[in-house]
């Protein structure tokens, strides 16, 4: 392709995906699926598995003393992580939640080399700012670097928008692809589903909780004063808590705020029983939503399931330094955190929009500034209709903090 297209029109891909995307802004976001659904869905998603080369889907559920539902997908010859984990209220659901999570990785490996071009941000007229919260430190002049781009479509205008492929792909690689190394690694924004604008919606909340996430890690006094009450969240935080709690896992919430105002959710755990811990350190959970319930069942979701992948032990890149034992100082602050009472907001002093559809979404984001919203399709199955796609959030914050 050439680095002097026509990027105001689209080809029948984009087109498509663009169709897709708004071809119904004002459906609702909170439509869940009925479990007959989800175990028609897991069935029909079992032969594309063979395909992409996931050899396992292993239920880790009993690993932990919870009982709430964890699966974990292996794909052997992934090139970033081989494992991925899904979780939800029921097996199937959990199962689903894994597999998609592994072939969005799948996807993203394998983008076509026809479908990459060469140019440099100049060249192609990229707006200035455009993208240079993505860059790494010292990337100041990545805009006069030829490095390869993708095609992806401005999902409020409908015009076609060249985007970095580092900013698309997963081919995480020691040593790294050529002309890689100007932008952050991450999978934000990244989302298989049935359809390709579930898959959109999906990345796009992602980028809407990561940037929220890495405001609220650069925010003074966060956890003093952004701590919200976890009564009167709804009915599946309840059952979540009920659960957890009976087993001897305690919760904290923390409403990490979006400019664009979309429930944003931080959630820590950490066991409080008797005797020696499984994971003495917390495990923490992020999600937007369209509620507040809605992100804090997410995050709360999150939070288990990376109980049940750290003990299952599969990650080489969680150790047991990440989970020391409870003599250590460091777990009992972490302890003194989660624990604390009194700081807690009630939730009707804090903010709890409630986003309807898509159309309001989009609208938050772009009137934020976080804009423009790009959608790059990365990949799609004919038999099974799961479509890959990478959302990314031009001026969004990326959230890649190690600790």
């Amino acid at each position: 392709m050439s680095a002097c297209a026509d990027r105001s029109s689209l080809n029948g891909g984009l087109a498509d995906l663009h169709a897709s995307i708004v071809s119904n802004p004002r459906a609702s976001l909170s439509v869940r699926s009925t479990p007959e659904e989800v175990k028609r869905r897991f069935h029909t998603l079992l032969p594309l598995c063979q395909r992409a080369r996931i050899t396992r889907i292993g239920d880790v559920t009993g690993l932990d003393r919870l009982g709430l539902p964890v699966v974990q997908a292996v794909r052997p010859a992934a090139l970033s992580e081989v494992t991925a984990l899904g979780r939800g209220l029921t097996t199937a659901e959990a199962s689903v939640g894994a597999i998609m999570e592994s072939l969005e990785r799948y996807y993203a490996e394998a983008i076509p080399p026809q479908r990459v071009f060469l140019a440099t941000a100049e060249e192609l007229a990229i707006a200035d700012g455009l993208f240079d919260n993505l860059v790494v430190p010292r990337s100041e002049n990545w805009r006069t670097r030829t490095i390869p781009w993708i095609t992806g479509v401005d999902v409020a205008t409908g015009h076609a928008l060249p985007v970095p492929v580092e900013l698309v792909h997963t081919c995480y690689t020691d040593p790294p692809p050529v002309h890689d190394g100007w932008f952050v690694r991450t999978t934000t924004g990244l989302a298989c589903h049935m359809d390709a604008r579930s898959a959109y919606l999906h990345g796009l909340l992602e980028c809407i909780e990561r940037d929220a996430i890495a405001r609220a890690f650069a925010t003074h006094g966060f956890f003093d004063r952004m701590r919200i009450a976890m009564t009167e969240l709804g009915t599946r935080v309840d059952h979540i808590r009920s659960v957890a709690g009976s087993r001897g896992i305690s919760f904290a919430l923390w409403h990490a705020p979006s400019p664009a105002g979309i429930p944003v959710i931080w959630c820590q755990t950490i066991e409080t029983c008797p005797g020696e811990p499984i994971l003495a350190l917390p495990t923490e959970g992020y999600a937007a939503g369209p509620s507040l319930e809605a992100a804090a069942v997410s995050a709360m979701l999150e939070a288990l399931a990376a109980r049940a992948g750290a003990i299952s032990g599969a990650r080489d890149d969680q150790t047991r330094a990440h989970y020391k034992r409870s003599t250590e100082d460091v777990v009992a602050k972490a302890r003194q955190l989660i624990l604390a009472e009194g700081s807690e907001r009630p939730m009707s002093a804090a903010p709890s929009p409630t986003i309807a559809d898509a159309g309001s979404l989009l609208n938050s984001v772009l009137a934020a500034g976080l804009g423009p919203v790009v959608a790059v399709p990365v990949g799609h199955d004919l038999e099974t209709g799961v479509q890959c796609v990478r959302t990314v959030l031009a001026h969004a914050h990326p959230f890649a903090v190690v600790r």
